[in-house]
């Protein structure tokens, strides 16, 4: 909802004559507008242009987005699934009017990983609960503070105007001052830098076919006419080609090779620079260098224990404390489900589920509803293993009877 403009300028003017209005709230400052560094302009745009900065954002994007999200609420006898509350219905499958869920979800972790802050505008309803959620690109948000209360600008767009902390849906990265996350592409704009400065040499190395630096070097002078044939005859050979060098020319390379320059050393540790930053194992940025069967699966649970855990939290925590009705976050949770995402090979997993049928603590029927397979009568028991048992009952045994032929067991009396 938009400030009154009466009460805006109270706002301000309160702030001014306080000395309380920061805007921004801290001394660090986004540089949307770019940094020079390694001979490159590093912006979030070109950013994204260097391959590992792409893939480690979209891939921590698309992986947030596609995580089932819940609400539940804590009960005496354990969590209730709210699957009729409205903001389920919001965060679950369309929170406006123009996106998906997909969309909404990737788009705001994307302006998180790329910019520090993601922003949504929270649409009220005529019954006091959310009813949508508008994305607001980062470089249009101002924050101000006043008197320990929190406003944001939205400078342009659909959305622009003013807003409480209430009306904003504010996640946020590692921060310096708790109230706005530092950019992770202005602040390792230099590591950027190489990669792309990196992309552009290999790039001009190959459209130049290969073909070093170099100069022709003579004790004498030339002539016009001496000097015009020289130029034809290198021109005619061609990147590929042998020149004939007459008068006593001789060619002296100046270039440096791919190899000395460690080209390929460096794009690789370019690689390693965008896993560190955005905390994607190098594995999903497809660098195998030092990768095996082994690891690999290892590298994917540490990617989802180190990377996208922290940013899920972070996102519960907001949901939790914006989206609610007073009272109501104090028993309600709300979850961002990564058990897909854990799941180990076919066998791992399939060890896994028959231990915990056999050991009592699911049933058959919550297994098969883990692997989307409907519920089967007769399967909602929980099996009890037998050689598990209380002391005081170790004296007890199966007694056998007889039944005609059969043998039959029973419990004794």
């Amino acid at each position: 909802m938009k400030l009154p403009n009466f009460i805006e300028k109270r706002i301000i003017a309160y702030a001014k004559q306080r000395n309380l209005l920061v805007i921004p709230y801290s001394q660090y400052t986004p540089s949307y507008g770019g940094i020079q560094s390694a001979g490159q302009s590093v912006t979030h745009e070109s950013a994204l242009t260097f391959t590992g900065a792409y893939a480690a954002i979209s891939i921590k994007a698309e992986n947030l987005a596609s995580l089932p999200k819940f609400v539940y609420e804590r009960t005496a006898t354990g969590n209730k699934e709210l699957t009729n509350h409205p903001v389920y219905r919001l965060i679950h499958f369309k929170p406006n009017s123009y996106q998906t869920d997909f969309v909404f979800w990737e788009y705001l972790e994307a302006c998180i990983c790329g910019w520090g802050n993601g922003y949504a505008v929270i649409e009220t309803g005529a019954n006091g609960y959310p009813k949508a959620l508008h994305p607001v690109h980062p470089s249009v948000i101002q924050i101000k503070m006043s008197d320990k209360q929190l406003y944001y600008t939205v400078l342009d767009g659909i959305m622009k105007g003013n807003y409480s902390a209430d009306e904003m849906l504010h996640v946020k990265l590692f921060s310096n001052d708790g109230i706005i996350g530092i950019d992770p592409i202005t602040y390792h704009a230099q590591s950027i830098a190489i990669g792309l400065a990196g992309q552009q040499f290999a790039s001009e190395y190959f459209q130049k076919k290969g073909a070093l630096r170099g100069v022709i070097e003579t004790e004498g002078e030339l002539s016009d006419e001496v000097y015009g044939k020289v130029n034809d005859r290198v021109s005619s050979a061609g990147n590929h080609g042998t020149p004939i060098l007459e008068y006593g020319l001789k060619y002296k390379s100046i270039g440096i090779s791919p190899d000395a320059a460690q080209a390929i050393q460096t794009r690789l540790f370019s690689i390693q620079d965008a896993s560190r930053i955005w905390k994607v194992p190098v594995s999903l940025l497809a660098e195998h260098t030092h990768s095996t069967f082994t690891n690999t699966e290892q590298q994917d649970i540490q990617f989802v224990k180190y990377g996208l855990r922290p940013e899920a939290k972070r996102f519960e925590c907001e949901i939790e404390t914006k989206l609610f009705a007073e009272g109501e976050a104090e028993r309600i949770n709300v979850k961002f489900d990564m058990k897909g995402l854990l799941r180990g090979d076919l066998q791992t997993q399939s060890d896994w589920y028959h231990k915990a049928i056999l050991d009592g603590w699911m049933n058959r029927n919550e297994v098969r509803e883990l692997e989307g397979l409907n519920s089967v009568d007769g399967l909602d028991e929980y099996l009890v293993p037998t050689n598990m048992i209380y002391p005081d009952m170790m004296g007890q045994t199966l007694k056998p009877s007889t039944n005609g032929n059969k043998k039959l067991y029973n419990w004794p009396d």
